[in-house]
């Protein structure tokens, strides 16, 4: 029989909260739940989840899912974790904010292990599909590697550098920006030449490898843009990224018009 150990989810948003359920669900170890949001600490608890305000200082492991890169760093500014605990950080950050933390706290055992969920599918969650994971240093990357084969099979696991395993997370954001915009902006064109746009689009979806995705009401969200952002930035004589933003835009204001 596995030992328990004492995991501290930090950040009870959608991530966090669904993060913190499948944990629960898994019947293996003490799971504890950390939010500054009434609202979200009584939602765990009416789900019958341990959870507060205050971070506990005697876990063994802590798993950050608060969205920003600021807020990943305020809390490790703030929490004097236990050294012997691994820090593993499924928020999506800009790169270089593990090396940050690193700054705060250089004796860290630092994982980056980019979150894969998609609400409303039981299919991609946070155990069975495919993800990358980093780390400082080899000891802490075999550390977290037997953690993480205790919730999900490890052929699964699939390690990557720190720096990578970092960039993924706002990367496959931008990628699926681009999509979204590749059909706001054919969808702007068809309409200038009086093409259905959606039947030309089910046409190409026919294909086995072609998806052009729908075109809504702008990207929007948080995550998306929020992630677009942070590759223009790290990425600055990107040429395709930028173009996605002007198109977004551009698509916005043809909203607006209607």
């Amino acid at each position: 029989m596995v030992d328990k150990m004492k995991v501290c989810v930090i950040g009870l948003g959608e991530i966090g909260f669904n993060l913190m359920t499948d944990l629960v669900e898994k019947n293996i170890d003490t799971i504890f739940g950390v939010d500054i949001s009434d609202e979200k600490i009584n939602l765990a608890k009416k789900k019958g989840f341990a959870a507060g305000k205050k971070i506990p200082l005697d876990y063994e492991v802590y798993v950050i899912c608060v969205l920003l890169s600021d807020q990943v760093l305020a809390v490790v500014r703030e929490t004097n974790f236990p050294k012997k605990s691994l820090i593993v950080i499924e928020s999506t950050t800009k790169p270089g904010t593990c090396l940050e933390i690193l700054k705060i706290r250089p004796e860290s055992k630092v994982v980056m292990f980019p979150h894969r969920f998609n609400a409303n599918d039981p299919e991609h969650r946070f155990f069975n599909l495919k993800r990358v994971i980093g780390a400082v240093n080899k000891k802490t990357l075999d550390e977290a590697l037997v953690f993480y084969a205790r919730y999900m099979p490890e052929n699964l696991l699939m390690p990557v550098p720190l720096d990578i395993a970092e960039l993924c997370k706002p990367l496959e954001n931008a990628y699926r920006y681009l999509q979204i915009a590749f059909a706001e902006e054919l969808k702007l064109l068809c309409i200038e030449k009086n093409i259905d746009f959606e039947e030309l689009r089910k046409a190409c979806n026919s294909k086995w490898n072609i998806e052009i995705m729908e075109a809504r009401d702008g990207i929007g969200k948080h995550c998306l843009p929020k992630d677009i952002n942070i590759i223009n930035n790290f990425f600055k004589n990107n040429t395709f990224f930028k173009i996605a933003v002007n198109t977004d835009k551009k698509y916005r204001q043809y909203l607006d018009s209607l």
